[in-house]
């Protein structure tokens, strides 16, 4: 159903005036990115509950999430717990966990907007501290996490496994400063691995595919689907625009994109 409503509020705007149609899709983008942010909190959150396995962390999560992915999951844990699973009292104080912290630390990291060869400097330098990242390819996974704790309980921080803006100047700081930035080096294999960090959606795809057709980079179609046709008008329009045409978007090409289609 959504993927219908999708496809006819696009063919609608495929008609309106391209100012309309860009705030309105721009809505629609927002709502979906907006999902996907609520999505990694609450996974996030379920996942330092399920670490900290107490009735108090349970609690917790319901309490931020009551109707939550892993809310069932919850409340059972709770009832084997022989814990009560229902709202907390609204006179209860509010208790910070490792959920909350980590919740709270992952909206601050994200504000920080990290490019691919920021991320990629901090893991050189936190291996060089002493702290394994376990290689330096911008892709924070387990590894990443493991040693921004490792360093953030070595220097006496709250342990979240996420950076404030002040650590990852401590982070710099204490490794000289003089990691090499390699990141764009040339190559389209890391075009495309800094596209794949995007993770767009089907709905930011189509998004993409409709504001280069409405700049006059026609992708032929707006499907989602990045085929040639797509990659012929994103290279088209980085040679136009002076950038590498390599066929493949960065987080801040998505964004010009936005801006120079909004009016």
């Amino acid at each position: 159903m959504r993927n219908k409503i999708f496809s006819a509020l696009l063919l609608a705007g495929m008609t309106a005036a391209p100012a309309a149609h860009a705030q309105d899709l721009g809505q629609i983008i927002g709502g979906v990115a907006q999902g996907l942010l609520t999505q990694e909190l609450d996974r996030t959150a379920w996942d330092q509950a399920r670490s900290a396995n107490t009735a108090a962390a349970y609690r917790n999560y319901l309490s931020r999430f009551p109707n939550g992915a892993y809310a069932r999951d919850a409340r059972q844990a709770l009832n084997r717990m022989g814990g009560n699973a229902g709202s907390p009292s609204f006179n209860a104080p509010v208790v910070s966990t490792p959920a909350t912290q980590a919740s709270s630390a992952a909206r601050t990291e994200a504000g920080l907007n990290l490019t691919r060869s920021d991320r990629v400097r901090v893991q050189r330098q936190l291996t060089r501290l002493g702290h394994d990242t376990g290689g330096a390819d911008g892709l924070w996974g387990n590894r990443t996490r493991a040693a921004i704790q490792s360093w953030q309980r070595a220097q006496g921080h709250t342990v979240t496994g996420y950076v404030t803006a002040t650590q990852v100047r401590q982070i710099n700081q204490q490794a000289g400063g003089t990691a090499t930035n390699t990141a764009g080096s040339g190559n389209n294999s890391d075009a495309q691995v800094q596209e794949r960090l995007l993770s767009l959606g089907a709905a930011e795809r189509r998004e993409v595919q409709l504001r280069l057709t409405l700049l006059g980079y026609d992708t032929r179609g707006t499907d989602g689907v990045f085929g040639p046709n797509t990659r012929n008008a994103i290279s088209r329009w980085q040679g136009d625009s002076g950038l590498r045409a390599t066929g493949y978007l960065t987080a801040d090409q998505v964004k010009t994109l936005r801006s120079s289609t909004r009016g």
